[in-house]
């Protein structure tokens, strides 16, 4: 392999070079997000115990899960909100087409889902803002600094890409983003546009699936 990079002309060598990396921060990031996930299942019912001690959080807790179980819009909101902390991972895309094939009206469930989404997100910037900065300057600082500056240029088309493309960690990039301190107002902007977007692409490809793909099934 060696042999081969070495042969290769200078583009071709840089292109290699620059997919090698994305490939393992891809690596990288899967591994965070399924340590992170690994971690709240393992400390899962310590968590709950904790809940449980104080009768308000537990009330809070007992009537989050039950409008979740329940299958109702306020479930909706909750797990579109709660799913998008970057502590909590929940397939917000399972969620969003297993309501649309409830008895519940497709735009509502659009709204709701865009709407929890998008403040949940928010929230990942607000906890990237606080202590995102520090840390990141402390365990990444060269890296961060050019993350940083193509923040300042291309900060709309990175929050706008991150959002619309299937499997990107956008909780994580969204605590990055407010590490960087891009403005809160231009960030949720750019968050709802894009996650709008998204939700419209899976929307139709969902009414595609169901249309043109089950009869095959």
């Amino acid at each position: 392999m060696e042999n081969v990079q070495e042969n290769a002309p200078p583009q071709k060598k840089k292109r290699f070079q620059r997919t090698r990396r994305f490939i393992r921060k891809l690596v990288i990031w899967a591994v965070i997000i399924g340590a992170i996930y690994g971690l709240f299942v393992f400390f899962k019912d310590d968590i709950i115990a904790l809940i449980h001690r104080n009768r308000y959080t537990w009330a809070t807790y007992v009537h989050i899960s039950t409008q979740i179980s329940g299958k109702t819009l306020l479930g909706l909101f909750y797990a579109g909100f709660f799913g998008s902390l970057f502590f909590i991972l929940i397939p917000l895309e399972a969620v969003f087409f297993y309501y649309l094939a409830l008895p519940y009206n497709a735009v509502l469930v659009a709204v709701i889902m865009l709407v929890s989404s998008v403040l949940g997100l928010g929230a990942d910037y607000i906890m990237g803002r606080i202590v995102g900065e520090g840390v990141l300057l402390r365990f990444k600082g060269q890296a961060f600094e050019k993350y940083k500056r193509a923040m300042e240029r291309f900060g709309g088309l990175i929050i706008f890409v991150s959002n619309i493309i299937p499997f990107l960690p956008v909780q994580i990039i969204s605590v990055a983003v407010g590490a960087t301190r891009f403005g809160l107002k231009r960030f949720m902007v750019y968050t709802f546009i894009s996650r709008g977007a998204y939700l419209v692409m899976l929307y139709y490809a969902a009414d595609f699936f169901k249309g043109h793909l089950m009869r095959f099934l």
